[in-house]
């Protein structure tokens, strides 16, 4: 008997063992679209879709593919079709499981045009890249748009070319927004960059005017800063310095950023003088006549006016995160010193307009002076940091 009861009950621990839990047949099941190939073609042309889904407790059995416009597309999880009509089309997929159940509907853009005609622009990509960044940190705005017409991205960049890249660096959460404009409308997309706040020391720096000048191509030295081409056609190329010597030696920098938005222009350096370049050039405390560069050398630390694009100088700072390494080197190296050179690099292949012929080559561009006056702008450096736990 008590063999028996034995037998009995691991009979009964085997069975409860292998019990399987209970499954929640009530989950829907997830939709992903994939692919599209175009987010806009012609009339007759052909688009190519392709999506997939995922159950977490059965298997995906159907699925549906509908248009705003033409209605019901194709109940298979990749199609491709010529049958679209002209207009803005939002195309919404799903997907349902063998319990019955349907997943909820996630939808993307196609724009169909007749060839020949008027064409609403596109926007193909706008990303943020990482999406998430920690104060100080840069992340990567890239965009594509198909079509005729301007584009423009906010906040804080402004018109940008149709498809391109830009490192952005924003102290805040941010949401830039791009829009593509003509006379068939406006489109926009959006994309986000979330940012986690940091404890940033400030430290604001006004270049040292003892250490500040102008050296121009003569070999002669000044010590006003300016930069561009005086009355007498001579280049002159402008010298910054400023005192690191606040910044603890531990520290990290985060964000660097170079104001000579106070600056007086004179007459019309831009676009004739061509475009502004900055570098890291640690020329000690006293300038001297083989300061003056006559090779524009690689590894500008900003640009501005490439291209041709600008007329003035900006309203805010300069700063790339090539401000940021070299500041770091010269804290990292124990030098309580950062200096720059400014100077004008012409562009004469921008195919706006021919700055080499007659035209550009009288007045008032030759009798007249095209300069910066840096220094009479109180130009100052920004330094922000975190100093590790």
């Amino acid at each position: 008997m008590k063999k028996a009861a034995l037998t009995v009950l691991l009979g009964m621990v085997m069975v409860a063992g292998c019990a399987r839990p209970a499954v929640n047949t009530k989950l829907a099941p997830l939709a992903y679209i994939d692919s599209v190939s175009s987010a806009q073609v012609f009339t007759g042309e052909k688009v190519k879709f392709a999506g997939h889904a995922v159950s977490s407790t059965g298997q995906v059995v159907a699925y549906t593919w509908r248009s705003s416009v033409n209605g019901n597309l194709s109940q298979l999880a990749e199609f491709e079709t010529d049958k679209l009509t002209a207009g803005a089309h939002t195309i919404w997929f799903r997907a349902q499981d063998n319990y019955g159940n349907w997943s909820d509907e996630v939808g993307t853009n196609v724009s169909v045009v007749i060839p020949g005609g008027p064409e609403k622009m596109a926007i193909r990509v706008f990303t943020a890249t990482p999406p998430s960044i920690k104060e100080g940190d840069w992340a990567n705005l890239s965009w594509d748009v198909s079509g005729y017409g301007s584009v423009r991205i906010d906040p804080d960049i402004g018109d940008v070319s149709m498809s391109g890249s830009r490192t952005v660096q924003p102290l805040r959460d941010t949401v830039y927004t791009i829009f593509g404009r003509n006379d068939e409308g406006v489109v926009t997309a959006s994309s986000k960059i979330s940012v986690t706040p940091l404890h940033l020391y400030t430290l604001v720096l006004y270049s040292i005017a003892a250490e500040d000048g102008t050296v121009r191509k003569d070999k002669v030295v000044l010590d006003e800063v300016t930069v561009g081409e005086n009355e007498m056609q001579v280049q002159m190329q402008g010298f910054l310095s400023f005192d690191l010597s606040a910044v603890p030696p531990d520290a990290i920098i985060k964000t660097v950023d170079l104001d000579i938005s106070k600056s007086v222009v004179v007459n019309s350096p831009f676009p004739w003088q061509g475009s502004l370049n900055i570098y890291n050039q640690q020329y000690g405390d006293t300038l001297k006549p083989s300061n003056y560069m006559v090779i524009v050398p690689a590894g500008y630390l900003y640009s501005w006016n490439y291209n041709f694009v600008a007329t003035m100088l900006p309203d805010k700072p300069f700063t790339s995160p090539d401000f940021v390494t070299a500041v770091q080197k010269r804290v990292d190296l124990r030098d309580k010193r950062f200096q720059v050179r400014m100077q004008f690099e012409k562009y004469y292949y921008y195919s706006r307009q021919d700055y080499t012929n007659s035209g550009y080559q009288s007045t008032p561009y030759q009798t007249s002076a095209n300069y910066i006056d840096v220094g009479s702008g109180s130009p100052k450096l920004t330094v922000r940091y975190i100093i590790p736990e």
